[in-house]
């Protein structure tokens, strides 16, 4: 009984089961350890609504990356910002609409630059290759209060939109090169400013508190892998009932003769 389970094919069967179902387990808990970094997220961004702004040099250096304890956390500081090297970050939506963030260097009192994520701007309705309306920052000294974040991955990729320079990642690195100061390794999502912001910039959405479908699609994942032996045992179970079955008994050729002949 199932002796042929133990046959060369039957085996390979099994262990393209036993991989397959090793694989999705893999995955679910490649989907519990992204749940996990996002509540770790969400803890993060809920310490950080409660807790008093600092100036940035308590948490960003113009030569190492930000802690990730300390992202989204508030830096208060005092400076002018540096409108020549504006930047538009493409590729970022607000309320399901196209647009781009306003990145402006803000040098502060003691003259390392700070970039600012001014707001963000919906695309020009003349298309994507036409500046958008981007109102021009403030002239003289300003106080911002911002959400502290780490430099993006990868490079700015930067393209001319009009009379201002396009990028695609917020790369601080490449970024402070042109800037022309000192550069914090980092940059902040503007929260408050004095004076005002202007109304045409929309203010960047915080962080949703949310724990994504990882949980559901880790549960997915695992009963994929239990799946994956429960369709190993169907196929056996029939095959041991079609080895059970016994073959139908040959009919004789005479039989079909004497069947067939004339009475």
């Amino acid at each position: 009984m199932y002796r042929f389970l133990f046959r060369p094919k039957w085996l390979l069967f099994l262990a393209s089961c036993a991989a397959l179902a090793a694989l999705f387990v893999s995955l679910g808990f490649w989907q519990l350890d992204r749940l996990d970094q996002r509540r770790a997220m969400n803890d993060r961004v809920i310490s950080a609504r409660h807790s008093d702004p600092v100036n940035p040099g308590e948490l960003l250096s113009t030569d190492r990356t930000l802690a990730r304890r300390d992202e989204f956390r508030q830096v208060r500081t005092v400076g002018q910002y540096d409108a020549d090297h504006e930047y538009l970050v493409r590729g970022h939506t607000v309320q399901d609409r196209p647009g781009a963030f306003v990145l402006t260097p803000l040098v502060t009192e003691d003259g390392t630059a700070l970039l600012v994520v001014r707001g963000w701007v919906p695309l020009s309705p003349r298309g994507a290759d036409v500046a958008p309306d981007v109102p021009a920052a403030p002239n003289g000294t300003v106080t911002v209060v911002g959400r502290v974040r780490p430099p993006e991955q990868g490079r700015a990729q930067e393209t001319q939109v009009g009379a201002f320079a396009a990028i695609r990642r917020i790369a601080v690195s490449q970024l402070a090169g042109e800037v022309g100061h000192p550069t914090y390794l980092g940059y902040i999502e503007l929260v408050e400013q004095t004076p005002r912001v202007d109304e045409r910039l929309v203010s960047v959405p915080e962080p949703e508190l949310t724990e994504g479908p990882h949980l559901s699609y880790a549960v997915q994942w695992f009963a994929f892998a239990v799946l994956a032996f429960v369709g190993y045992g169907i196929y056996a179970r029939r095959e041991e009932q079609r080895r059970r079955e016994p073959a139908e008994a040959p009919v004789s050729p005479a039989v079909v003769g004497a069947d067939s002949a004339p009475e």
